[in-house]
Formats: C-alpha cells, sequence, structure tokens
C-alpha cells in the first residue's frame, strides 16, 4: 500500500487543520503559495517542502522571523514524520503525519470522527469552528467559512484564514452563496481549469482560484445556513463527492442540536428569574427599605465614627442589593418604554458629566462628539442602558491611560450611538456570553444581570445592539435605535452643514 502523507498545521490559537501532501509545496503569507499561512510574523514565501526519493526535506527560505526543527533553526533538513516544526516563534506548528490507510478508511474514519461531534457537549461557538476545521481537514482546503441563518439574514459565525471583507476575499461573490443556500444545489469545483465557462471570470482570474466547495447546511430538507470553503492549488486527491456531504450532514445535525440545547438552557434561565422575580424580590425590596431606614437613623444618632464606619458599610450593601433587586425586575418584566422627545445631546451630557471626576481619578479622559439631535425614547430606562454601557468601558480602562468616546450620528432609519474604549478588550468566548443572565466578566462585584438588561431595554425601543471588540485593542457598543415620529416644533443641527432647522409636527 502506498504511503500517504498530511500535513498537520496548528497556529497560535490552537485551530488545526491538515492538508493532504503528495507532491513538494512552498509554504507562505503570499496567495501564490500552495498553502497559505495569514499570519504577519509569516514570510511571503516561507519554507519550502520537497519530497526526493520517500524523504521530505524541509528548507527555510530565508525568512525573517525563521523556522525551527528539534529546537534548532532550520536551513534545510530531513524531516521526521511526528517530529514538529515551529515557524516564527511559535505562529504555526507543522506536524508531517505518515497514513497507511485507504481511500475507503480515511472515509469511514471522517464520518466516525464527525459523528462523535453529536456525542459532545460543547457550547456552539466551539462546535461551529470544530465542524469548520474538520471539513477544511477532510477536504484538503485552506480557507472558508460558515454561515448560518440568523433573523432571517445569513450571518458568518466563524471563518479561517480569510480577510474581514468576505466579499473582496472569497473566490465566487457572496450572492452565489446566498443562491447555494437559497436553491441547496452545492458548488462542487476541484479543478477550475477542467470548468471552462469559468476561465472568463475576473474575479477569478485575479484571486488565481483552483478549488471552491460551497454546500448548504441542511437538516429535513430545512435549510440552516451554508459551508464555503476554497484553495488556491487543486486538490490531488479530492475527497469523494457523496462522502462529504454526508459528513457536513452530520455538521448540520451537531449544530441544530447543540443549538436547541442552548436556547432551551436560556428559556429555563429566563422562566427561573422571572419566577425569582415575581415571588421574592418585591418583599426582598421591602426588607432592604426597613434596613436601610434604621441604619440611616442610627448613623444620624451617634458622632461615634466606629458605629457611623459600620453603618456606612450596611449601606454600601443595601444599594447593592437593591440594584441588584432592580436589575431582577427590569429583567424579568416587559414594558413598553414610556418615549419622550429629548435632545441626544443634552440627554447624554447629563450622563457623563457625574463621571468625569471618576474618570480623572482613573486617568482616563472622557470625550463626546456629536450634533444636536432628537430622538424618542424613554429618559430613565435609557440612562440606565448608558452609565452601564459607560462604567463598562471605564472599568475596562483601569490599567492604563486611555480615553473613552461616545459619539452620535443620523443613519438611514434612525440614529446610532457608539461607545469607544481603549481598554483591555474582551475574549471572543466572553463577547458570546456577555448578555447572558447571571455571567459576569472582569467584576468582583458584577450583578451578572446589567448587559442582559440593558440589551432588554435597547429591544424594548426597537433599537439593535452590537459588540465590536478584541482583546488588547478596546471595544465598541453600538446602538441603533430607530427612527419614530416627532411632534411638537423643535430646533435641530444639520449635520451637514452645522446649521439649525426646524421640525413640525409632521416628523423627524
Amino acid at each position: 500500500m502506498a504511503q500517504r502523507y498530511q500535513l498537520l498545521i496548528r497556529d497560535r490559537h490552537g485551530f488545526e487543520r491538515s492538508v493532504p501532501l503528495t507532491r513538494s509545496v512552498t509554504l507562505g503569507r503570499q496567495s501564490l503559495c500552495d498553502v497559505v499561512l495569514s499570519d504577519s510574523m509569516i514570510s511571503r514565501t516561507h519554507l519550502r517542502l520537497e519530497l526526493r526519493d520517500d524523504i521530505w526535506w524541509a528548507e527555510d527560505l530565508q525568512t525573517t522571523h525563521g523556522s525551527f526543527y528539534k529546537d534548532q533553526q532550520l536551513g534545510r533538513v530531513a524531516w521526521e514524520a511526528g517530529t514538529p516544526l515551529r515557524l516564527a516563534d511559535g505562529a504555526y506548528t507543522l506536524t508531517l503525519v505518515s497514513q497507511d490507510q485507504s481511500s475507503s478508511e480515511l472515509h469511514l474514519q471522517a464520518i466516525l470522527e464527525t459523528a462523535q461531534l453529536l456525542a459532545e457537549e460543547v457550547d456552539l461557538e466551539d462546535l461551529l469552528e470544530q465542524s469548520l476545521d474538520k471539513l477544511l481537514s477532510i477536504s484538503g482546503t485552506d480557507r472558508g467559512f460558515l454561515m448560518l441563518l440568523e433573523d432571517g439574514e445569513l450571518m458568518t459565525r466563524v471563518q479561517r484564514n480569510l480577510g474581514k471583507e468576505l466579499e473582496g476575499s472569497i473566490q465566487v461573490s457572496l450572492s452565489s452563496v446566498h443562491k447555494v443556500f437559497e436553491t441547496g444545489d452545492p458548488i462542487w469545483i476541484l479543478n477550475v481549469a477542467d470548468e471552462h465557462h469559468l476561465m472568463n471570470h475576473l474575479s477569478i482570474q485575479r484571486l488565481e482560484l483552483k478549488t471552491i466547495l460551497c454546500l448548504p447546511l441542511l437538516l429535513q430538507g430545512r435549510r440552516l445556513g451554508v459551508v464555503y470553503l476554497d484553495s488556491r492549488r487543486p486538490i490531488t486527491e479530492p475527497p469523494d463527492r457523496e462522502t462529504f456531504e454526508a459528513i457536513v450532514a452530520l455538521c448540520a445535525i451537531a449544530i441544530e442540536r447543540t443549538r436547541l440545547s442552548e436556547e432551551n438552557l436560556r428559556s429555563h434561565v429566563l422562566a427561573t428569574v422571572g419566577q425569582v422575580a415575581s415571588s421574592i424580590v418585591h418583599d426582598f425590596k421591602n426588607g432592604l427599605f426597613v434596613l436601610r431606614g434604621h441604619a440611616d437613623l442610627l448613623e444620624l444618632s451617634t458622632e461615634d465614627h466606629k458605629i457611623r464606619h459600620h453603618c456606612k458599610k450596611i449601606l454600601e450593601c443595601v444599594d447593592r442589593l437593591t440594584h441588584l433587586s432592580q436589575d431582577v425586575l427590569d429583567f424579568a418584566k416587559v414594558r413598553e418604554p414610556n418615549r419622550e422627545t429629548v435632545d441626544l445631546k443634552s440627554f447624554l451630557d447629563a450622563i457623563l458629566e457625574p463621571m468625569v471626576p471618576r474618570a480623572a481619578e482613573l486617568g482616563v479622559q472622557l470625550r463626546a462628539e456629536g450634533h444636536p439631535c432628537l430622538v424618542k425614547l424613554d429618559p430613565g430606562r435609557f440612562t440606565r442602558v448608558m452609565e452601564n454601557i459607560m462604567a463598562n468601558a471605564l472599568d475596562a480602562t483601569t490599567d492604563m491611560s486611555g480615553e473613552v468616546l461616545i459619539s452620535w450620528s443620523q443613519v438611514t432609519g434612525g440614529v446610532q450611538i457608539r461607545v469607544r474604549d481603549r481598554g483591555r478588550g474582551i475574549p471572543r468566548k466572553v463577547i458570546k456570553r456577555i448578555f447572558e443572565p447571571f455571567f459576569s466578566y472582569g467584576k468582583k462585584k458584577g450583578t451578572g444581570l446589567g448587559m442582559a438588561t440593558v440589551k432588554k431595554i435597547v429591544e424594548e425601543h426597537g433599537g439593535t445592539l452590537e459588540f465590536i471588540s478584541e482583546e488588547g485593542s478596546g471595544t465598541e457598543v453600538i446602538i441603533t435605535l430607530p427612527e419614530h415620529p416627532i411632534t411638537g416644533t423643535f430646533k435641530v443641527c444639520d449635520e451637514s452643514t452645522g446649521n439649525h432647522r426646524v421640525l413640525g409636527s409632521e416628523g423627524a
């Protein structure tokens, strides 16, 4: 049986993929390489793997950050299967894996490994990453992404080795990806050279397309999403199509099972919060009110500094428990906002003013940018939204000097408010849980309901809330509120000219 080899590639974040090795290949950052490694530490052409007389040779191509084999800087060396080779101080770790299995054995192994996803208890984000990595490995492709249908739209959930702008990075248009989702008909192109009708496409020529696989994620005829995979090199040992489609179907089953499990868990948590709120929180607040009253009287009736100190500690604890009780009540109840017409600039300035002294103590500059702008919202409820977001932004910049910028502008169909800090940032696995009830991150005294309540209030206003964050690069929170008719006569500022104009009773 002929010896088979695979190149196992693991990046600095722990993501793995494998590429079948049947011929000499070049690895590097530029798109012309046989295997593209997108990390900025990797040189444009970094490593050459050459097969001679059944021996694989690895050669560093005079790179800036080097390649290392057995803890020694690599020049050119015979590469032993199973011995890791490290690129650019750990940006990637490569392992040569020999395989003696037949094609049918490999297909069966791939199906069994994918089926294992059904038995594992992992969260949805981890499952999506595992599914995409598995499909990349089995197909031998280099890049790809996985989209799921959410709120009526296809949303990219995970991707590998692609830029932020998918439309400019992938080798077919996103309209083709959407067509695969809508029709259920996959794109299966193993070598563009064999597809003469595609060679006239400028995008395909520009991106030097070789292989494209785009398949729908289907479950009992219901469309869940789509997976896209591509490679700038032809796949020498392509996967069996029926086997690969079966593996994609298994991934779809695992994704839907995990998503339903998370939704059921969330529904159970929400129901529990509602029960707690209706049964004990009001009585709890009444008890806190009595406790606060007696602590206030005791503090006022004595000059003993020790007793006054203890009273202060009691009152601080009462305030925190009162805040938690209010969070539970706010989260459990659905309320129609009591909207008023407010000038967004004056409204936000009033919220920021008492925060300035605390920001100064932390060495943080608070800045606000935006023209006067009228919006209809519930001032009392929305104040809680902004106070919570601003407090989080200040907490994130505690360990460093920086600034927190709040800005607002009119957008098509409404108003957008942005809060941007240059703090620690939020890990990706935390972002997906940021709105989960009773989940707290980075706060010793957090209630775990702050952001859940913020999201609920924004949604009660018909708006949307988005977090953009990266560890070490800060966080941006984007609130988008829809337009509501504004009655009466008001003056607002035209952002394009700086001039004020009058709005009458017909609306904004």
